[in-house]
């Protein structure tokens, strides 16, 4: 899989995933992000979500756009369904395909017990020397799951809930989540940080671990709080995602 930094994974093809789902009463998100970094638009960002009877699907996308997509494309489209237990969500099974450039590559991971495994990639990948241990990652979730917690609509009572620790099949990482804070605007707002934590080389350990970011939430006028932006440090300068 990949990580939440380069954005990797998700899109709007989830049919057969929601269909498996019990029927009864649902709930169902779409959202699409525009990343921009130092003020170019460089990709997008598209998830559709359906929560019904503690169960959820999603499906998503992610890909480069503008003058990122002519000097190199990149697109990845991914979807998880799961169960959304007392502790939030757990993933059973994940699926990805996408790459960058000549590059392509399918993975499927799935859950037992909540414990991740790889259970199919091509083309076959040998762990790496320093990739996360899988027999640790229990309790974890994929990219998709942490994308969806992280940005979905929410009543206030639970804006700043979606803190996660992700896990995608060679990286160990971490979503924190500070308490809400009244915006001037009228809105809340949400600090937060993504920290690198386990499967990273020495180099980009000394690089930097931790990159902070804000969630900007308004209300959607239906009751809930909505993300229109995220703003955020990269490695490339300052960046956002803005919903459209």
């Amino acid at each position: 899989m990949t990580v939440f930094s380069r954005l990797k994974a998700m899109a709007v093809a989830a049919g057969l995933v929601i269909a498996a789902l019990p029927a009864g009463a649902e709930t169902r998100q779409d959202a699409r992000f525009d990343l921009e970094i130092r003020g170019i638009r460089m990709g997008q960002l598209v998830y559709s979500a359906v929560e019904n009877a503690g169960s959820y699907a999603i499906s998503g996308r992610v890909q480069t756009t503008g003058l990122a997509g002519l000097l190199r494309k990149m697109r990845y489209d991914a979807k998880v369904q799961g169960r959304i237990t007392a502790r939030g969500f757990a993933p059973t099974r994940y699926d990805q395909n996408g790459g960058a450039g000549n590059r392509y590559s399918e993975e499927t991971v799935t859950w037992s017990g909540g414990l991740p495994r790889l259970t199919r990639r091509e083309p076959p990948r040998s762990p790496g020397s320093r990739d996360a241990d899988p027999a640790r990652q229990r309790g974890t979730v994929d990219t998709l799951t942490t994308i969806y917690a992280t940005l979905r609509d929410v009543p206030q009572a639970e804006a700043c809930k979606g803190g996660v620790v992700m896990f995608d099949g060679r990286y160990r990482m971490e979503l924190h989540l500070a308490r809400p804070e009244a915006s001037r605007d009228g809105g809340v707002i949400c600090n937060g940080a993504y920290i690198r934590r386990e499967g990273f080389s020495a180099e980009e350990m000394a690089e930097r671990t931790r990159f902070p970011f804000t969630l900007h939430y308004r209300p959607d006028g239906a009751g809930n709080l909505r993300v229109t932006q995220v703003t955020m440090e990269s490695l490339y300068g300052n960046a956002r995602l803005v919903r459209r």
